[in-house]
């Protein structure tokens, strides 16, 4: 812990060294802008869609369709208030977006015609998430879950919970729903009963993230601690040393590795073999403020990061690891006599206007489109 958090305070000093080393390394990748447009404010969330479209979801509450490779984007209508969330259904042509009028709003984006609109039952929707099927659709409002099929009919709800639900997510065979909420997490049934099971946390929690795999489920917590829960066992591992609260978290498309945002530090665990247990994390450098979002590329090796340093850093650990590991390990075991995080600077950086506001890959990973609080909406291609 004293370590994790040493080193992060040591980045503040190397900014010189990381942006020398930063360019050195590009040109691994090959990076290309591809487009960039202006919303009308912020987006608050995007998502790459069937054919290759790209949703956006802004502050205002706009909902917004563009070629993926083309831009052209134009409004679909709205949420009264502003916008919070949206989600692409799994392997079909709708979009689900939640906002500030207490309503979920589903989008048929071949056509762009808004085929449902669904009472959530509070005044704001902070989340939805489709079952990896595709078939049903989870949303948060409040304290209450609802389920509701592809056409908009409910199936089912929880008011159980008790604060307001933060995050929630699928388990990855689509059998249950993960929430968390002050107090911890709770797993509840594909339609929304429950909760079948708790697991306990001193304070709030705020994020959460299953391992693809199903091992593992990962919570991020306003305490600055990350919690591991073994699924099988409801055994649960918690990491500490984090310089403020955990904002996001994100798993590598084989379950290695969960990549953690706190502060100015992006944060890899290694959950291979036995799990996180007992080993060092590893440390991405190259952001100078806090970083609000992490995604990995969808069946690749690279992660981007970024937040309000105006910057997408480009992270590709699987590259990089076995040198830059073992060097900084070694040096630093022999300066201060005990084993220190090793480091990773990124393969490129991306520049913004603003900070960002959301991030997304495309399905083949060949694209990242990035938004930023300007209203700037600008997509990569990435080789």
């Amino acid at each position: 812990t004293t370590l994790l958090n040493r080193i992060l305070t040591e980045q503040h000093g190397r900014r010189i060294a990381v942006s020398g080393v930063r360019r050195r390394l590009r040109g691994a990748l090959t990076v290309q802008k591809v487009w960039a447009e202006r919303l009308d404010e912020a987006a608050a969330g995007l998502a790459f869609v069937h054919g290759g479209r790209l949703a956006a979801i802004t502050a205002t509450g706009s909902v917004w369709l563009a070629d993926g490779s083309s831009g052209n984007a134009r409004r679909l209508g709205g949420h009264e208030h502003g916008g919070l969330c949206l989600a692409a259904q799994p392997g079909g042509s709708l979009l689900a977006t939640g906002g500030q009028d207490g309503a979920v709003r589903l989008w048929e984006t071949a056509t762009g015609a808004a085929s449902a609109v669904i009472d959530a039952g509070a005044a704001w929707v902070e989340r939805v998430a489709w079952r990896p099927a595709g078939d049903r659709l989870a949303a948060s409002a409040g304290r209450r879950v609802g389920v509701w099929n592809a056409a908009g009919n409910a199936i089912g709800r929880s008011d159980e919970h008790a604060s307001t639900v933060a995050d929630i997510a699928w388990e990855p065979g689509g059998g249950r729903i993960a929430t968390v909420a002050y107090g911890g997490a709770a797993f509840l049934g594909m339609d929304a009963s429950g909760p079948t099971d708790h697991v306990v946390l001193k304070g709030s929690s705020l994020v959460l993230a299953w391992q693809p795999q199903g091992r593992y489920l990962a919570v991020g917590n306003q305490d600055a601690t990350v919690l591991f829960v073994v699924v099988e066992t409801a055994d649960t591992l918690q990491m500490w040393g984090f310089p403020s609260k955990v904002l996001a978290l994100d798993w590598s498309h084989d379950g290695r590795w969960l990549a953690t945002a706190a502060g100015s530090g992006v944060i890899l665990w290694d959950a291979s073999g036995p799990g996180p247990k007992g080993r060092t994390p590893t440390v991405l450098e190259g952001h100078f403020g806090f970083v609000t979002t992490v995604a990995w590329q969808p069946q690749g090796q690279l992660l981007a990061s970024a937040g309000a340093d105006a910057q997408v850093c480009l992270f590709a650990p699987a590259r990089r690891a076995a040198a830059t590991w073992a060097g900084r390990a070694a040096s630093r075991s022999a300066r201060d006599g005990e084993e220190s995080p090793p480091t990773l600077e990124p393969e490129d950086t991306l520049p913004l206007e603003a900070e960002a506001s959301a991030l997304a890959w495309s399905a083949g990973g060949g694209l990242v489109a990035v938004a930023d609080r300007s209203g700037a909406l600008t997509v990569w291609r990435i080789g």
